[in-house]
């Protein structure tokens, strides 16, 4: 297929879709750069034309109409952060060239990242509902000033709806409500959600739930003309009559095994007994059904295929928090935020081997207590922030093969050594100088500490260490400068640095990783307690131009060096091995180690312009390039070039939008050797460039019923984004129905 990127299609369709709406004129506005951001000081709100940082914003207005199934879907439609999936449910935001434990995740000022988070690809932010948001705030490059350990890459920072107080004045309670249902074709799926707020004088609550059932994801059918058959699926395994049987697929194109249910559940209780005090409660419950892992249940072992069953159990995710807001001018703060929370989350992975009656279930438990202290003061010129923060997770890891046929118990290695410790304390300070009403300082300064503790069992595995002991600290600081310049032109630059601790699944983890380049071995990630914290220094540089209702345009280059990244390579025990003995087997032995030096660099940009009172064009682009210098070999998980442009038309009633969304080439020479790019899942000439063609629409029937329809990949485009595992949904057609009060 050939890869041209027709922008005036959907120009060509937006226009008469939306010429007989109403007459009355909606301006189409460009946010730009006034827009006010969280993410980037943790409590105080501050424009971002006051901030040396490239943040992007994506707004409840921008997700409702992205119309997204999950979070995951939101980011990568968005065109602004590029997403890896290994499976329908997965999706694994990629920033500036890092990815999972190197992304942080917050969702209402509380750390995701935990002791468990791994190297290779996460789906944890799945369990944020993108419909419960009201914003998300995406800050690239470091962020270690404001948020300490593994914001390499950068910061994406959720935020939940907030409950409402009601209006002054009003007699009973004031009622708020968002209901939807949604039905998309690709993958079957079918979500409902409600969420509701009823507010009074000083007491609110908000409820948010949402249900949804996907089944087999649909592949496109169209292009790979190179490649024919690639990612249908010829065959798939079945329990019949207490047997294991290879079933040929009579639709290769429905990707057998990827479908999932997931619940999510928001209640959130506020309280405000006088002007400037607010204590609120949060309370958050993620859950899902066992999410088949397809990769895997698609791996083929000399010519037959591997494994029976390869699923994540139930990824559950219990969130609580309460937070003291107060607002009052006294010596030492204007705004003071203390957000104790705790966390409970669990997933597991279960395994069977094709012909196999015992089944490995390994179980992950965290339990993750938190704190967070941050303070704002107005000092005229001088802005002054600065707080504390400490974390405690302890990790239950439960190893159990069971017998599907007696059912049978019996222990097995566990994934982590079980009574693990990871915890972390830090403090920082942020300070920002209006030096004049063109030329603003930033600069701010962040001490860490980080202690990690594992104990090996060494009943299933012979680990040449009986207990790792980490404590590391680490001094982290940023200094930026934005000046404002003549006819709306603006210029900033930033240099800061950031740092992450190895965690308890970099330093203990036993893993079996690839089914290995010959036929009878495979490789296995051992522990290794001798890492160091990977650390960088991120130079930015921003040029924009910004006329208000009018022109957004904003390129930003940035320069990464960093020192002792963590990544796999062949090693070998203490006693020189570079084989060992695990569950029956012999494998190669691999870990994670500390590689001297890397760089990457790359280039994004953003552009806004209202081509007139309705119609408006939107387009991002990014360009990453990673290596490893002391290898000399490509790094991991660098994204190939990728990108969207939109045209949007807007009236009174109706909005429509047309979109492309791309992808450039990633060639096999530009893989990175870990095996963490997923090359075998790729064609033999690499991940191939893509792009699709798409259009949602919105019409507001009356001032509470509203209907939302699009079409996604409507050239039944055929590709695998780079370095997943799963093909991507071909043509989708979505039908929304929402009732807001």
């Amino acid at each position: 297929m050939k890869q041209t990127l027709p922008i005036s299609f959907a120009l060509l369709i937006i226009i008469p879709a939306a010429a007989q709406t109403a007459t009355t004129p909606d301006t189409t506005r460009i946010v730009g750069l006034n827009e006010v951001v969280v993410s980037a000081n943790r409590i105080q709100g501050e424009r971002k034309l006051d901030l040396p940082q490239q943040i992007d914003v994506l707004s409840a207005r921008q997700i409702r109409l992205l119309n997204p199934a999950t979070t995951a879907d939101a980011l990568l439609n968005s065109g602004w952060v590029f997403v890896q999936k290994s499976q329908l449910g997965g999706g694994s935001p990629v920033l500036r060239g890092f990815e999972a434990n190197k992304v942080l995740l917050v969702v209402d000022g509380v750390r995701l990242n935990n002791a468990i988070y791994r190297a290779g690809h996460l789906q944890n932010i799945l369990t944020v509902d993108a419909n419960s948001l009201e914003r998300t705030e995406i800050l690239n490059g470091a962020g270690a000033v404001m948020y300490g350990s593994d914001a390499l890459g950068g910061v994406i920072s959720l935020y939940t709806k907030q409950p409402k107080l009601a209006d002054s004045g009003t007699t009973g309670p004031q009622v708020l409500t968002n209901n939807l249902l949604r039905y998309a074709t690709a993958a079957r799926e079918k979500t409902v959600h409600t969420d509701v707020s009823l507010g009074w004088q000083r007491w609110a609550l908000l409820t948010s739930v949402t249900a949804t059932d996907f089944d087999d994801l649909r592949k496109g059918r169209n292009g790979m003309d190179k490649y024919p058959g690639f990612g249908e699926v010829k065959q798939y395994v079945e329990r019949q009559n207490g047997k294991d049987v290879v079933v040929n697929n009579e639709h290769p194109n429905r990707q057998k095994f990827t479908g999932y249910r997931q619940l999510d559940v928001v209640q959130k209780v506020l309280f405000q007994p006088q002007a400037g005090q607010h204590h609120t409660l949060n309370l958050q419950l993620s859950t899902t059904s066992d999410i088949p892992r397809f990769d895997r249940l698609q791996t083929y072992r000399n010519g037959a295929l591997r494994y029976a069953e390869w699923e994540y159990g139930p990824q559950k995710r219990l969130f609580a928090s309460y937070q003291l807001e107060l607002t009052r001018q006294i010596k030492f703060y204007d705004v003071l935020r203390l957000t104790p929370a705790v966390q409970d989350i669990e997933e597991s992975r279960l395994v069977r081997d094709f012909g196999v009656n015992v089944r490995q279930e390994n179980t992950e438990k965290v339990r993750v207590l938190s704190a967070n202290l941050d303070l704002f003061k107005d000092l005229g010129q001088h802005e002054l922030r600065y707080g504390a923060e400490v974390t405690h997770n302890k990790v239950r890891s439960i190893g159990e093969g069971v017998n599907i046929l007696t059912g049978a118990v019996q222990p097995i290695v566990t994934r982590y050594p079980n009574g693990s410790t990871y915890g972390t304390v830090g403090a920082y300070a942020a300070h920002r100088w209006e030096i004049t009403d063109h030329l603003i300082f930033s600069d701010g300064l962040r001490f860490s500490n980080v202690q990690v503790e594992a104990a090996f069992n060494r009943q299933f595995f012979d680990s040449p260490y009986n207990t790792v002991k980490q404590n590391s600290s680490s001094l982290d600081g940023n200094v930026g400068l934005v000046a404002m310049l003549p006819a709306g032109l603006r210029a900033s630059g930033l240099v800061a640095t950031g740092f992450r601790n190895p965690n308890v699944d970099d330093l203990s983890r036993t893993f079996e990783q690839t089914t290995g380049t010959s036929q009878t071995m495979g490789t296995l990630i051992i522990p290794n307690p001798g890492l160091k914290p990977e650390r960088v220094v991120n130079y930015e540089l921003e040029l924009s131009e910004n006329i208000e209702n009018r022109l957004l345009l904003s390129v930003t280059g940035f320069y990464t060096n960093l020192r002792n990244a963590l990544v796999v390579r062949p090693f070998a025990a203490p006693d020189g091995q570079t084989t060992t003995q695990y569950n029956g087997k012999t494998y190669q032995t691999v870990a994670t180690v500390n590689t001297g030096q890397a760089r990457i660099y790359g280039i994004s940009s953003r552009a806004q312009l209202a081509l007139s009172a309705h119609l408006r064009f939107d387009g991002t682009l990014t360009y990453t390039h990673g290596r490893d210098r002391t290898a000399d070999v490509p790094l991991d998980h660098i994204s190939p070039i990728y990108g969207r442009t939109a045209l949007t038309y807007q009236l009174r009633r109706v909005m429509a939008e047309g979109s492309v969304l791309f992808n450039g080439r990633k060639t096999v020479a530009q893989y990175s050797p870990s095996g963490e790019d997923n090359l075998p899942q790729a064609t033999p000439a690499g991940a191939l460039g893509w792009y699709t063609l798409n259009l949602r629409t919105s019409y507001q029937l009356t001032s509470r019923w509203a209907l939302q329809a699009g079409l996604e990949n409507i050239l039944d485009s055929n590709y695998r984004v780079f370095a997943s595992g799963i093909s991507a949904p071909g043509r989708n057609l979505f039908v929304t129905v929402r009732f807001e009060r």
